[in-house]
């Protein structure tokens, strides 16, 4: 696919993706600066509302026509794995559950194409799940990890038993009070 510079204007403009990009010459802290960001926020709020739009009256050609070269499409692949990051991000900063979010989308997808193939009502059942696991960084000096992340690199393997041993008695040994997790 072509450039951003090249491209057709999407969510933003050409000016908004040298800004994002460069700073586009906009002073920082600038009014210039305020007007840019407030501009994408407002694009960006409208191109969220704009999708309920787009499921209910968007043709299915039209649509289709959108992702027929998927997975080839490696722009578009990671166009779509970027605007899933950003909500996923946005929503976990607004202590919200993108869990609840992506089903309903997806209950809402699955009825919409059972009543579309057979007019018949289904039951969807979606599972998600995320976990994270704390690894050991080897670019971090390991005598800086807290009680409670050296228990939790114990937990997941990361390291051995005599080690965190070793990490927790030096944590304690300098007369400090920090908590054992």
């Amino acid at each position: 696919m072509s450039s951003d510079c090249e491209r057709e204007r999407g969510i933003l403009s050409t000016k908004d993706r040298n800004y994002l990009r460069s700073g586009a010459g906009i002073a920082p802290k600038s009014s210039a600066e305020r007007v840019a960001r407030s501009r994408i926020r407002k694009r960006l709020h409208s191109a969220y509302l704009d999708f309920r739009l787009l499921v209910d009256e968007l043709e299915e050609r039209d649509r289709r026509s959108v992702f027929e070269n998927l997975p080839d499409d490696r722009d578009l692949h990671r166009g779509i794995i970027a605007a899933l990051e950003f909500t996923y991000l946005a929503l976990k900063e607004q202590n919200l559950d993108f869990k609840d979010y992506l089903e309903e989308a997806v209950t809402n997808a699955e009825e919409k194409l059972a009543r579309k193939e057979s007019e018949n009502r289904v039951e969807v059942d979606v599972e998600f799940n995320v976990e994270t696991r704390l690894v050991l960084d080897e670019t971090r000096d390991i005598s800086e990890y807290s009680d409670q992340e050296i228990g939790e690199l114990l937990m997941n393997g990361e390291i051995d038993g005599e080690l965190a041993a070793r990490l927790l008695e030096q944590n304690h040994s300098d007369g400090g009070s920090r908590d054992i997790a």
